[in-house]
């Protein structure tokens, strides 16, 4: 694994401390002393308590449960002490989604009570992905030491002192299309851990900055064509009645849009991208949203050119839906999973967005924003 990138972003990153001051910050605790302040408890709670500033998994529930930071975070250090309690697995993640799977679309780090032959599912791997470099945990009832560096390409990871993860993102194709800003979180797998000196330091961002196209409060930016209805509820936008588009008035080329989504049952509609006023062909392509996993052209198709593989999301449930539009190339993913992909498209590279409604179902939409690939 080549080393000069991340010398010379720890050069930047001492530069950048020199110039601000903060080299002299202070690491934010990210516990209260005796609540779960800043903190969601996410599926049945009562798994996890706070005391004297110590988080405990105390009365594990089992997954899907999970301790999610209301706040999101992109670059940081963060440092954390953890004990395993008897027999126990489970892990932290990073930059975890607001809904659908946090391992699948951020990043875990697997944690166990004992030290295990070095692979992708022992302590400190990035669970399924990255083996540690080397079993740096010490096994039983002792608290051991984890430091996190992200920052964007890089990745690190300390165990007890030891370097146990040095990741390019970008330059592994497996981690590259995760998120790179999301939530901190815990995970419920039945079984108990401890964590304390629970801290943090934010890093300077790296991402392109994301632009908003949905407000949460009305349509602004959006026309709306057709007999379907378009409402807008407490952040979210719903979508239903019939045949209609919602499209943007403004274009955009070479991005990457996300959104979450939820269908009722039946629901059919989708999102459409380089979408032009063409009379000569094709007038945009279209990511299909229609729940049905056999279907011709189930979630997640690119309608007519790449029938999707299922990505495991179902009518009810909120889902993550990520889209890559970059010349003759486009990638889709739902929960973090590359559903679809083409490299040759030929439409040129440009069009307005629109969503698409198609069945007296209904399709809600929120957090939708879009990120340029260009500088």
């Amino acid at each position: 694994m080549p080393h000069d990138v991340y010398r010379t972003g720890a050069i930047l990153l001492a530069v950048f401390f020199a110039a601000t001051g903060a080299a002299a910050q202070d690491f934010t605790d990210l516990f209260a002393e005796n609540d779960l302040s800043g903190w969601i408890e996410m599926g049945e709670p009562g798994a996890f308590e706070v005391h004297g500033g110590v988080l405990e998994l105390s009365d594990p529930r089992n997954h899907p449960n999970w301790l999610r930071s209301e706040r999101s975070f992109e670059n940081f250090v963060l440092e954390l002490e953890y004990q395993p309690l008897g027999w126990a697995e489970g892990g932290i993640y990073l930059h975890a989604p607001l809904h659908g799977d946090p391992v699948a679309s951020g990043l875990k780090i697997h944690l166990r009570h004992d030290r295990t032959e070095v692979g992708p599912r022992s302590t400190g791997a990035l669970y399924d992905m990255r083996a540690p470099l080397v079993a740096a945990n010490i096994p039983g009832d002792a608290w051991n030491h984890l430091r996190v560096e992200m920052a964007w390409p890089g990745l690190r990871v300390w165990m007890n002192d030891t370097l146990i993860q040095d990741v390019h993102m970008e330059r592994d194709e497996a981690l590259r299309h995760r998120l790179r800003s999301g939530h901190l979180g815990f995970e419920d797998t039945n079984t108990r851990f401890r964590f304390r000196n629970v801290r943090i330091r934010e890093l300077p961002p790296a991402e392109q900055p994301w632009t908003d196209l949905f407000n949460g409060r009305d349509l602004s930016g959006w026309e709306a064509g057709g007999e379907a209805g378009w409402t807008v509820r407490d952040g979210v936008l719903e979508a239903g009645g019939g045949d209609g588009e919602l499209r943007t008035e403004a274009t955009f080329g070479a991005f990457e849009l996300q959104t979450y989504f939820r269908t009722s049952a039946h629901a059919n509609g989708g999102i459409f991208y380089r979408l032009m006023d063409r009379s000569d062909g094709p007038s945009h392509y279209e990511v299909q949203i229609y729940n049905v996993p056999t279907a011709t052209n189930p979630t997640g198709s690119i309608y007519g050119i790449v029938p999707a593989a299922d990505g495991g999301c179902r009518s009810g449930d909120w889902c993550l839906l990520q889209l890559i539009s970059d010349g003759s190339y486009s990638r889709v993913l739902i929960n973090g999973v590359t559903v679809a992909e083409s490299d040759r498209l030929v439409l040129p590279d440009t069009g307005r967005i629109a969503i698409q409604n198609h069945s007296q179902g209904t399709i809600e939409y929120k957090h939708i924003r879009l990120k340029s690939l260009r500088e």
